[in-house]
């Protein structure tokens, strides 16, 4: 289904690694199967090969800070500028500046390039943004004066949506970041003991400290996966320790996209204690959320309305303060404390799983490229 004036149909572009990126493959997948021609262009955080077809994943040293962006920079600019698209995906903020230089590199008068958006989050909301100035006013700058480029949008749920659109004069359609579509896993054999699960990059603002003071408080069957990495890790094994639950506490490491809900099903229930630190965390709808529904896992999520009204609406979990531990608490034990409680609770989740995939919400994210080619 090529156009025929560009080398491909839409090229991504991501500053993270697809290898751990499931929305840049996800969308990849979607437009090969479609027929398109897609390529992703990221970064390469592991040094390990990574052979799925239509990736270029480019060396990176560094994985934060000017340093970061400085090799991303230098080595996606040139892959970014090596091939002719009809649609260009910045897959986030600070994929914009390739996409852009893209887009004008590339223009045609009778075929011109198109450029997709794909806000992931409130970026000027970001903690690790606002707490250097510098950086904070530097990124509002990029994305506001890259929105002139921009033909059409995306971002991850409503309220997001409704903020953006205002923003920026520009409609913003919702692709949730919603896993593939999976089989119902096994459901636990035992409740003697039990595993809670927890799946993202260790980072601040995400709950962590709190999901080990959680294990504390919970009596000695009581488990915590912790599947992932970051630069918190340290930390978290030492507060493990000095609350005596190290052999309690289970880092798994990063996980391959694909294989993260197969880890999760694993487990018993899937929990986030997220930090309301801002919109950007408050109004968050968090793949890891929908990954804990894949693997049929009943959630314990913070108070905030995304995450909230999907929990109500399913009836798959409960809402807490992620704060009040003590409550939280007993919200795990009741779950855990009645196998006929959860086997409902299971149920519910497997209902949402079959709704809340990507095989149902990869229409929205087709039509709406497919209008640009």
């Amino acid at each position: 289904m090529s156009t025929g004036h560009f080398e491909l149909d839409v090229l991504i572009i991501v500053s993270s690694d697809p290898r751990y990126d499931t929305r840049s493959t996800k969308f990849l997948g979607t437009l090969t199967e479609a027929g398109h021609k897609a390529m992703v262009v990221g970064v390469c955080s592991d040094g390990k090969s990574y052979g799925m077809p239509g990736i270029v994943r480019v060396p990176i040293n560094v994985k934060s800070g000017k340093a970061f962006f400085k090799e991303f920079y230098q080595g996606v600019i040139p892959q970014a500028l090596k091939t002719s698209a009809s649609v260009v995906i910045a897959g986030d903020l600070f994929s914009l500046p390739p996409a852009i230089l893209n887009k004008i590199r590339y223009k045609r008068k009778a075929m011109p390039v198109k450029l997709i958006y794909d806000s992931k989050e409130l970026y000027d909301e970001l903690p690790s943004l606002k707490r250097k100035r510098s950086s904070f006013l530097f990124w509002n700058l990029v994305e506001k004066s890259s929105i002139r480029y921009v033909d059409s949008a995306f971002t991850v749920n409503d309220s997001i949506a409704d903020i953006l659109s205002r923003r920026w004069a520009l409609p913003f359609t919702v692709v949730r970041n919603v896993p593939e579509r999976s089989d119902a896993p096994s459901a636990p054999s035992t409740l003697d003991r039990i595993i809670l699960a927890f799946s993202g990059g260790l980072q601040p603002g995400r709950g962590l400290h709190n999901l080990i003071r959680l294990i504390a408080r919970l009596p000695e069957k009581y488990h915590l996966k912790i599947i992932g990495d970051g630069s918190l890790r340290s930390e978290l094994e030492q507060l493990a320790s000095s609350l005596k639950v190290v052999d309690r506490v289970h880092f798994t490491g990063r996980v391959e996209s694909g294989s993260v809900v197969e880890e999760l099903s694993k487990a018993h229930i899937g929990i986030y204690l997220m930090e309301n630190s801002g919109l950007c965390h408050y109004l968050a709808l968090p793949n890891k959320f929908f990954q804990f529904i894949s693997a049929r896992l009943p959630v314990i999520v913070p108070t905030f309305p995304e995450m909230e009204k999907i929990v109500n609406s399913y009836g798959i979990g409960a809402a807490v303060d992620p704060s009040d531990l003590k409550r939280t608490a007993e919200v795990v034990m009741e779950f855990t404390g009645d196998p006929d409680l959860y086997a409902k609770l299971r149920e519910r989740c497997e209902k949402a799983a079959l709704e809340l995939n990507w095989q149902v919400e990869k229409g929205k994210f087709l039509d709406s490229v497919e209008r640009l080619i």
